[in-house]
């Protein structure tokens, strides 16, 4: 009878230091995330889960900012290319009924795309290796296309006499052109729309009252929230967008506390079987038995060395991400209303921290003005073919990328590990080069490629 006591006294020990250790973590988590979204700019809303029970879930700065709301927990955001994930569980579905095979080429079910030299299947475009060149590629001028209404076949039409950039299954290549394939074929088969079918198949057997292809006709205005693009510097609203233009490859709509819900099915099976999530979240292999670091619509990364299962979306004015680590049972998202933030940076931090294991991270807040001086000065790019000079200022406490060229263009760096900087208005990243007595001596630009700059001033 001694010996059960002390067992029990003992469990209940390391339950309240579990418990101790949760809160710290989660105290250390919500301090970060406070520098990183002020109140009085937009925001972001985060969740955490562990063992499928919410532990933290927060709402941080402005869902707009004129008129002037308060982000609040139950948020509609676009979530852009974590859309994928939903499409690509819609589509095993039909595989595992038996009304289509992922080695089914994809004229089988949109005869209206051309057959190319090479077949292309559906487990091609699934696992982005169908070679097919990305057109979702908008610059200003034609921002007005993402405000008119598209049917898929327009969507297609945009890249179907486009030839392949590779035999498919040959390489790796992330193009948002593979999804209105996939949404088409959905449509061809089931003879609804893929609205329809994932609100009836996924959305409402989870409970995911505030998630749709677009917004909900139900949806209270208070509760969508606005997005934000930074240009020259300077916050300005995003373009006017509607659902059709971004269908299956990223117009769909959520919060966290739903996204929460569609990652417990992950082990609940309600909506998800053993052969969807085995496929959502094995990592594929090119031709040559390579690895991809890709499933179906997952990235398939780590962090510490714990294993992830994650995905972002980056849209014109919303960033998101989630992230899931199965080993440990813990869910992460992040929803934010701007365009290119460090959603990814944030739910890794926050991995790392709950692994008892924190990655180096700044705020533009823990960064001196002493400390951002050491990074001012003139940089050229180290190239014989291309003649490119940056110059690197202290703007209000911030630095900021000016091109002398093109001032018009200049824009401001947001911090994120030591010597590293996010460019968000270009979705790239600076990282300051040291010599061996620590004299910053170059940059690093960091996009598709990389472009070497020499400190020359």
């Amino acid at each position: 009878m001694k010996h059960y006591c002390l067992f029990i006294f003992l469990f209940c020990i390391l339950i309240a230091s579990n418990a101790q250790k949760a809160k710290e973590y989660t105290q250390q988590i919500d301090t970060f995330l406070q520098l990183e979204y002020p109140k009085k700019e937009p925001g972001a809303v985060v969740l955490i889960s562990q063992k499928g029970k919410i532990i933290f879930e927060k709402a941080y700065g402005l869902a707009s900012l004129k008129p002037k709301r308060k982000m609040k927990t139950q948020m509609v955001f676009q979530i852009a290319s974590m859309s994928k994930q939903f499409v690509s569980a819609a589509i095993l579905q039909l595989v595992e009924a038996g009304k289509m095979s992922l080695s089914d080429t994809i004229q089988k079910y949109v005869p209206s795309y051309p057959s190319k030299e090479h077949p292309i299947t559906i487990h091609h475009l699934l696992s982005q290796t169908s070679g097919i060149p990305e057109y979702f590629d908008v610059d200003d001028k034609v921002f007005y296309l993402l405000a008119q209404e598209h049917t898929p076949q327009q969507l297609i039409d945009y890249y179907k006499n486009e030839p392949l950039i590779f035999r498919p299954g040959e390489k790796w290549s992330y193009s948002n052109s593979n999804y209105p394939l996939l949404g088409a074929a959905l449509e061809n088969i089931t003879g609804m729309s893929l609205k329809e079918y994932l609100n009836e198949h996924i959305f409402d057997p989870l409970g995911m009252k505030a998630t749709g292809l677009w917004y909900r006709e139900d949806t209270p205005k208070k509760q969508i929230v606005t997005g934000y693009n930074i240009k020259n510097g300077q916050l300005i609203l995003a373009p006017k967008m509607v659902g059709s233009a971004l269908y299956a490859s990223g117009g769909i709509v959520s919060t966290t506390k739903d996204l929460f819900l569609w990652n417990t099915d992950f082990t609940a099976k309600k909506v998800l079987s053993d052969f969807i999530v085995h496929h959502l979240t094995t990592e594929n292999k090119t031709n040559d038995g390579k690895g991809t670091g890709y499933g179906y619509g997952f990235f398939l990364k780590k962090v510490n060395e714990s294993a992830t299962v994650q995905h972002g979306g980056n849209l014109f004015g919303f960033t998101s991400y989630g992230m899931y680590l199965p080993n440990e049972a813990t869910f992460i998202c992040v929803l934010s209303n701007t365009k290119f933030d460090r959603t990814e940076k944030i739910s890794k931090y926050i991995a790392s921290v709950l692994l008892d294991n924190p990655i180096q991270i700044f705020s533009k807040k823990e960064i001196s003005k002493e400390q951002l001086k050491e990074y001012c000065g003139v940089y050229k790019l180290d190239s014989a073919s291309l003649q490119r000079v940056f110059e690197i200022r202290l703007y209000d406490n911030e630095l900021l990328l000016y091109d002398p060229k093109k001032p018009e263009a200049s824009a401001l760096l947001t911090p994120s590990e030591k010597d590293i900087f996010i460019l968000k208005a270009a979705s790239a990243t600076i990282q300051f080069v040291r010599d061996k007595t620590s004299k910053i001596i170059g940059l690093t630009i960091k996009q598709k490629d990389e472009y070497h700059f020499k400190k020359i001033k």
